[in-house]
């Protein structure tokens, strides 16, 4: 009997302890609780891949400005008829020392063009760092909902360890008095077991939920996020999400890509025109002519064109490829848009089927194991009920406590993945 005694009372002890670590555990010396409009604002801030991606805009915005450019001109530089028997720059009237430039011009509109499909490049990439930031907002919202889940699931498992501790200690008095047999004592004491067990899974899921979520904000993720499940904008219809998916980030930036590559056809069909250089040369001559006089210096002007005649196996073959490009960009977008309605339409449906079950939880279930939890005790107090019967229904009202908790958390990860569909 003094056994039992001592096994309920370490239960007990052990009991605290795990309330103590479900409850009042964190892992910073900081009293503020975040909020989720906090964490969200040091994800964004801080994440490298959306500033990755929009260096890299910079870099094509840089580019763009550079390829409306004409190609620099050419410096060139020679002798031309020099004699090679004296190597007298004077002795022949054609030798000359020449100094020229050489400027070319590209393709029809291709500098324009080349621009324009970088800029539109660089736009896309702009719609890309958009989607990426509410990438990380969904990411961070589900990681910060599932520590809040697993807080929520330690303090009601904290209340859980609470009543089997008062249960055991019950039995312990009822066999103490010969109202009870030894193996309800044992029952008691292996359920209580079974709820400490608990108590230290959570605690692990939330050290893991904590430590993914700590992937985006660092060292804040374990800190206080406070006790209360957080607020998020209202979701808008699936019909109006659907329609705007256009407009999503995601859909917005292969809409660039789509434009670039019609962007590259044109460009590509500028290789049927030619392409021209213009050679200004200044020649130098020394010596004089046979009345005696200088002789003149000459200029020389030249105009070079390439003449794209043999078009089959060269231009003809890059205008279909960047046509197939083109294609290949719109087939890629229309089975995302495919892709973003079905999982609208999934959301949407979980979404409301959650919210049913969360009303027959709060309007049904929960009180009616509440009430018949508290007529078993009464009952098994009464010694009118056995504790099996006591256990099941103490068993099942923490069960659906708990799992009411979780669906309240999958409800807000639901609207989080609404609001990503949404734009949000």
């Amino acid at each position: 009997m003094f056994w039992m005694h001592t096994r309920t009372r370490s239960g007990r002890v052990r009991a605290a302890i795990l309330v103590f670590t479900g409850i009042v555990f964190t892992f910073s010396s900081s009293a503020s609780a975040l909020s989720l409009a906090a964490v969200e604002e040091l994800a964004l801030s801080s994440d490298p891949g959306v500033q990755s991606v929009r260096a890299s805009r910079q870099a094509l915005d840089e580019m763009s400005v550079a390829a409306d450019q004409f190609p620099d001109p050419l410096l060139k530089m020679g002798l031309v008829s020099l004699p090679v028997d004296t190597f007298n720059l004077g002795q022949e009237a054609m030798t000359q020392v020449q100094v020229g430039l050489v400027q070319r011009f590209p393709r029809g509109n291709s500098r324009a063009l080349r621009s324009e499909q970088i800029g539109l490049r660089s736009q896309g990439l702009d719609e890309v760092a958009r989607d990426k930031e509410l990438q990380v907002l969904l990411a961070v919202r589900e990681q910060f909902l599932e520590v809040a889940k697993q807080r929520k699931l330690a303090r009601i498992n904290a209340e859980a360890i609470s009543a089997f501790s008062d249960l055991a200690e019950i039995t312990q008095e009822y066999y103490a008095t010969g109202r009870v047999q030894q193996q309800d004592v044992l029952q008691a004491a292996v359920e209580l077991a079974k709820v400490e067990d608990r108590a230290t899974r959570i605690a692990q899921s939330e050290q893991q939920a904590r430590a993914r979520l700590a992937i985006w904000i660092g060292e804040a993720a374990y800190r206080d996020l406070g006790d209360t499940w957080p607020l998020l904008e209202t979701a808008a219809s699936v019909d109006a999400i659907k329609e705007n998916l256009l407009i999503h980030p995601r859909i917005q930036a292969l809409q660039k890509s789509i434009s670039a590559a019609e962007t590259g056809v044109e460009l590509a069909r500028q290789k049927y025109r030619p392409e021209f250089a213009l050679d200004v040369t200044y020649g130098g001559r020394g010596g004089t002519n046979p009345d005696g006089s200088s002789r003149t210096d000459l200029m020389t002007f030249m105009v070079v064109m390439d003449v794209p005649l043999f078009h089959k196996n060269r231009q003809d073959r890059v205008v279909a490829a960047q046509v197939a490009e083109s294609s290949a960009a719109m087939f890629t977008r229309d089975d995302l848009l495919r892709r973003m309605s079905s999982e609208a339409d999934f959301h949407t449906s979980t979404w409301l089927k959650q919210q049913e079950r969360i009303e027959l939880f709060e309007n049904s279930l929960l009180p009616e194991a509440a009430f018949s939890s508290s007529a078993s005790l009464d009952a098994y107090q009464s010694s009118v009920a056995d504790l099996t019967t006591l256990l099941r229904t103490r068993i099942t009202e923490f069960n659906l406590q708990l799992e009411h908790a979780s669906l309240q958390a999958e409800v807000l990860k639901t609207h989080a993945r609404l609001l990503y569909l949404e734009g949000e």
